[in-house]
């Protein structure tokens, strides 16, 4: 596990000074070792921090070489498959001086090209300089577990890790990108390929870019498709999924230094330390992070679990008293990230880092089995629509629309509504989860305006991405969550809160082989009569109980509102009253949000927009001086006269209207607890 840099040139001139300012900045992703190399022409460089798991010896330094061919190798990451894949090599002739898996890669790669990809099992970003060809080869893993952020010029391409490392770079534009912004404040994340930077690049999940004299070129070498079915039934798919599951721990406790588990009290976490309790031949080391409120508090699930699997387990505290941790989290992530569970990830990350170094944890299960509520709430819908098909008609509906519309415009909009969230659920979960502001909402707030298409347009791409990959709604959202949410959010938040305090995390659940069995599986094995992550309950009634398999979906927050209202109230107002710090932003919109929460004059509970803001300018703060692009500042005049008008057009009606334009309705009680057999098939 480690940290990478680098640059390449197609007319040389690579400068040593500034990947040794990339290198300076990721120093906490390797603090064993280091190393450099250019290129005696000056065409690459690398940068490399090593934080040591796999061969501890100096054989496993990089920048690694094959002195077959020439080329070299930068890697962050492992590769749970290394050992099998060296003897395959050794069977073909091929000698190796180290036990790392890096030197696998560089024989791989001699052998296959970029066709070798496709053999690793693990989580990977890495670059590979090819001699002969005097190209740079980047690539990542599956589903997006190593970052890789890039920037293409006229001339040549730099590549880090972390966008802080790239940004050191002095070739690398500063200039905020206006879009990263817009999608940041719906998505409280900047999606790839988007980073705040208009000249950085996220590499995307499942691809490998080639950077030579003849261009750059990206090409995916991975997917997930749903729609060919293996067919097994229940006790069948339960027992290929143990076996899966097993094998997939297994290779991931594969370490030359401690090792423990990140134990939530969920029970994608705990079963995944049972696992390791079973293989294991002494107690696992495991960590939790609670808090004082009862209903973010898990500890005593995963104490729980502790003592069933006999762990040596070691639990936190949070209170809202964060200090300087605030700041320290919103400047790490190197752009605006504003996922509240980054918190207690970076408490329990530097707990763990006083005992272990590397960590499994229960990260994916929700996107391999369908465990988030609206899952079930979408296959409730579609229940209902088809139980409401059989009294109305299509062709009915539509002529009672066309009825109401003579006389209520609204009245046939609200009907329209209601037949397209009930014929397509999992259309409306996916457009309305997780956004924070909406297209008229965040016009107000930013001084340049918005660009209502931009997140729509995203969206779309996805959606249709979906629905070529998929037969069903429950797939369907499937891999839209899995392209999405997943590596733009939740493994963005745990990469960089492990690996700032030297931290390797390793996620079993999202072991590739496991999510292609699951993407094969029948609905009914994922989300059966109302239940979510069917088999993983299943397997955690065999493990734990019906009880503690069945209760309610918790997830990993913290307390936003209170924490906001109380021991965070001064530092949020104090930030938020930064003009410089919320420079994109129109100030009296944004005192009128904090205002109106702080006095609880609101119907809404508006602590994760305000948690959005506060989390952009403290990232703003650290980051210093960047520049602000034009159309930010050639219209930053207008702000009083824009947020006058919005202020005195708010009315019920207009609100209303707004509603029918882009917001949403509620969604239909769930119907009934059992979902249908052909639903389900």
């Amino acid at each position: 596990m480690c940290g990478i840099a680098g640059e390449a040139r197609v007319g040389g001139g690579i400068s040593q000074r500034s990947l040794l300012a990339m290198s300076e900045a990721i120093t906490h992703r390797g603090p064993d070792d280091d190393g450099l190399w250019t290129d005696a022409l000056g065409r690459c460089g690398f940068a490399f921090r090593r934080l040591s798991i796999i061969d501890l010896s100096p054989t496993g330094h990089q920048p690694m070489h094959d002195p077959l061919t020439g080329n070299v190798i930068v890697f962050n990451g492992e590769i749970y498959n290394f050992q099998a894949l060296r003897k395959e090599c050794e069977s073909l002739g091929d000698r190796f001086v180290s036990r790392s898996d890096t030197e696998v890669i560089l024989a791989l790669y001699r052998r296959h090209g970029t066709s070798c990809f496709s053999k690793l099992r693990g989580m990977f970003a890495l670059a590979i300089w090819n001699d002969k060809d005097n190209a740079l080869i980047l690539a990542r893993d599956r589903l997006g577990k190593k970052p890789l952020h890039y920037a293409l010029d006229e001339s040549g391409i730099v590549f880090c890790s972390e966008l802080r490392g790239i940004a050191r770079h002095p070739t690398v534009s500063k200039t905020y990108d206006t879009e990263a912004v817009e999608l940041y404040l719906q998505l409280h994340s900047i999606p790839a390929p988007w980073t705040i930077y208009r000249a950085v690049r996220k590499l995307p999940p499942g691809h490998y870019a080639v950077f030579s004299r003849s261009g750059f070129r990206l090409e995916r070498y991975w997917d997930i498709d749903y729609r060919p079915k293996v067919l097994l039934d229940a006790s069948e798919a339960l027992a290929v999924f143990e076996e899966k599951f097993t094998e997939a721990v297994r290779l991931r406790m594969i370490s030359d230094v401690p090792l423990g588990a990140l134990l939530s009290g969920g029970i994608d976490s705990s079963l995944v330390v049972a696992k390791m309790s079973e293989l294991a031949s002494a107690p696992v080391k495991t960590f939790s992070v609670g808090f004082e409120e009862s209903g973010f508090n898990e500890l005593p699930y995963a104490n729980q679990v502790a003592q069933i699997c006999g762990t040596q387990h070691c639990t936190q505290i949070v209170t809202g008293n964060l200090g300087d941790l605030l700041p320290t989290v919103a400047r790490q992530y190197g752009e605006p990230f504003a996922d509240p569970s980054a918190i207690p990830s970076f408490l329990i990350s530097r707990t763990a880092r006083e005992h272990v170094t590397v960590v499994l944890n229960g990260d994916g299960g929700d996107e391999l089995l369908g465990g988030y509520p609206r899952y079930a709430r979408s296959a409730a819908s579609l229940i209902a629509a088809r139980m409401l098909s059989s009294f109305f008609s299509a062709s009915s509906i539509d002529s009672t629309t066309n009825k109401l519309a003579a006389r209520s415009e609204f009245a046939a909009r609200l009907l329209g509504r209601v037949a397209r969230d009930l014929a397509r659920p999992e259309l409306g979960s996916l457009t309305n989860a997780r956004e924070h502001w909406n297209d008229w909402q965040r016009g107000d707030l930013l001084k340049q305006g918005t660009d209502a298409n931009l997140l729509k347009s995203w969206r779309r791409t996805w959606l249709a991405e979906a629905a070529a990959h998929s037969d069903n709604p429950i797939d369907f959202m499937l891999y839209f969550d899995n392209h999405t949410h997943l590596p733009n959010d939740l493994l963005v938040k745990m990469d960089i809160a492990s690996m700032h305090c030297g931290l390797e995390a390793r996620s079993p659940l999202l072991d590739h082989n496991l999510v292609e069995f699951c993407a094969a599986l029948p609905v009914s094995q994922k989300v059966h009569r109302g239940t979510g992550k069917y088999l993983l309950k299943k397997l955690a009634i065999k493990t734990f109980g019906r009880a503690f398999a069945t209760r309610q979906k918790q997830g990993f927050g913290i307390p936003l509102a209170r924490w906001l209202k109380g021991p965070l109230r001064e530092t949020m107002k104090g930030v938020l009253s930064d003009r410089n710090a919320m420079e994109p932003f129109n100030p009296l919109v944004v005192s009128r949000v904090l205002d109106e929460f702080l006095a609880g004059r609101t119907f809404r509970d508006d602590s994760k927009r305000l948690w959005g803001l506060l989390m952009f300018g403290l990232w703003r703060q650290g980051e210093g001086t960047s520049p602000i692009s034009a159309d930010w500042m050639a219209l930053a005049a207008q702000t009083v006269v824009q947020v006058q008008t919005v202020m005195k057009m708010t009315s019920s009606t207009s609100y209303l209207a707004r509603i029918m334009r882009g917001g949403t309705l509620p969604r239909i009680p769930r119907v009934m607890n059992a979902a249908s057999d052909d639903f389900q098939r």
